[in-house]
């Protein structure tokens, strides 16, 4: 008698941790989150862990951010996670007692982080043990082996990547990178199209424990693996007011846990002030008095944050900076190295 797949579909509005059982005839969990605009901005996430007996294939999709770890002792480990929908990103760690397969979305989804033991992904007999990652950006998602980041340059190997035909198999290209005197370092296998990342974790030379993984549809070079876990948007929820104004001019402060809105005044007694108790998620900044260099009013475009400076403001009267104390900052992977406050444009007023 054929099997029927049967899937089970649920929507989440909000993060935090969930606990569930699914029905006995349950082999795939379909979930989606749909988060408000203020679950979104602060990297709010759904911790998530499920049980079924059948259960063995998770669909994610949504903007909210997702964590399944994989090896739970309350979760069921699942064979397949299809996550290319989920715009949120996903937090994920592999279990050791099942071969996945996890498809994330390339450069079109959110932040990956996900993480593997030297358990969880092995050669193991002619290579029944390892997992396959799919849709990998390396320029936006971080990739955690044995508890360290990957990176290039570092543990990444690629001075002594390993590339083969198609026509050696699998295992022969594999012992070519054990032969390789690269201590506890990860080695690029490439065989023929495919891509493995590959360490010697045990007695030199292939065998039987030692990590392999395989990558398809990777986005972005091997040349750039770093750890872009800073990429998470961590922004506070969008302040909703009633507020009260609080002229800015050199030294300022707002009063805890008022809704402050911080005016930027015409006549430039804004400019290099220092705001000493800017309160994310409660206080805004209004701008809505300045121009810009084209004598239009400002936008959020006109607001810039730099590794070296604070808050900029660029004006009619130039570039201008406030510093916003103890705001944290976070990096949208802009490839010109500018960081953002974790503020958007619900933060400011503007004309």
């Amino acid at each position: 008698m054929a099997t029927t797949n049967k899937t089970q579909s649920i929507t989440f509005t909000h993060g935090g941790d969930t606990t569930f059982v699914l029905p006995d005839d349950i082999m795939t969990l379909s979930l989606a989150t749909q988060f408000d605009d203020s679950g979104v901005r602060s990297g709010e996430t759904l911790d998530l862990n499920v049980q079924g007996s059948a259960f063995d294939a998770l669909d994610l999709s949504g903007n909210g951010r997702v964590e399944w770890d994989n090896g739970a002792d309350n979760t069921t480990a699942v064979h397949t996670v299809d996550a290319s929908g989920l715009s949120g990103g996903l937090e994920y760690t592999a279990s050791g007692d099942v071969q996945e397969t996890i498809m994330l979305g390339g450069a079109d989804n959110g932040v990956d982080v996900i993480s593997f033991t030297g358990e969880s992904s092995r050669y193991g007999n002619n290579g029944d043990a390892i997992d396959t990652l799919t849709g990998f950006d390396v320029l936006k998602d971080t990739l955690f082996i044995d508890d360290r980041v990957v990176q290039s340059f570092d543990n990444l190997d690629l001075d002594n990547a390993v590339f083969t035909d198609e026509y050696l198999s699998l295992e022969d290209a594999l012992t070519l990178a054990g032969d390789q005197d690269s201590g506890d370092a990860i080695l690029p296998v490439f065989h023929g199209d495919d891509l493995y990342l590959y360490r010697d974790s045990g007695p030199e030379g292939l065998d039987d424990n030692d990590f392999a993984l395989k990558l398809e549809e990777i986005a972005g070079g091997l040349n750039s693996f770093f750890d872009r876990q800073d990429y998470i948007s961590k922004m506070a929820p969008a302040p909703t007011g009633p507020f009260e104004d609080v002229e800015v001019s050199g030294i300022t402060s707002g009063t805890d846990g008022v809704a402050d809105s911080f005016v930027f005044g015409s006549d430039g007694a804004w400019q290099d002030a220092t705001i000493t108790n800017f309160e994310l998620g409660v206080d805004r900044i209004d701008l809505s008095q300045l121009t810009g260099s084209d004598g239009e009013p400002l936008d959020f475009g006109d607001v810039h944050m730099y590794p070296d400076h604070e808050l900029v403001v660029n004006t009619d009267a130039g570039g201008h900076y406030v510093s916003l104390v103890g705001v944290p900052k976070y990096d949208p992977g802009s490839p010109t190295g500018e960081l953002n406050y974790a503020m958007g444009p619900e933060d400011f007023l503007f004309v």
